[in-house]
């Protein structure tokens, strides 16, 4: 009898288990990622030069626009930060890295007075977003403050 009730207990924890992962498994399996753009844009990288030192200053390591209107991902030391799309333009799949060495840009395209519209609105969110997280982090780290 009491082989009988561990096996039933047993079976029990393990349909329970199965319940609370299957729904993760398929989130996985049906999300999709956009594509990021692949071509230099050597003129973005240039416009965007000019706010490469505001992000920087945060520890913004790289900008993604998914292209859709989704959240901009931001990635940071402290992990990824998220910004919504600005509403001035229609959404562009863009990517730009800040590095030490200086700044990169990917996109499909380039247009001179939508890019800048872009990023005038987007990099003082993403860098007061930024800002935000990074004292919501340290704090966290250093509990004693």
């Amino acid at each position: 009898m009491l082989r009988r009730r561990t096996k039933s207990i047993e079976e029990g924890l393990h349909s329970v288990m199965l319940a609370k992962t299957l729904p993760l498994l398929l989130l996985g399996a049906c999300a999709s990622t956009a594509q990021l753009p692949t071509a230099d844009q050597p003129k973005l990288a240039q416009m965007a030069q000019s706010y490469a030192q505001q992000l920087q200053a945060v520890g913004i390591t790289r900008v993604i626009s998914p292209g859709s209107g989704a959240m901009v991902r931001l990635e940071t030391g402290y992990g990824p930060v998220y910004v919504r799309y600005p509403a001035v333009a229609e959404p562009l799949a863009f990517v730009l890295d800040i590095g030490p060495d200086g700044l990169r840009a990917t996109a499909a395209t380039f247009d001179r007075i939508r890019d800048a519209q872009i990023l005038a609105a987007l990099v003082p969110e993403a860098v007061r977003m930024t800002a935000t997280n990074n004292r919501f982090a340290w704090l966290r780290a250093n509990p004693w403050h």
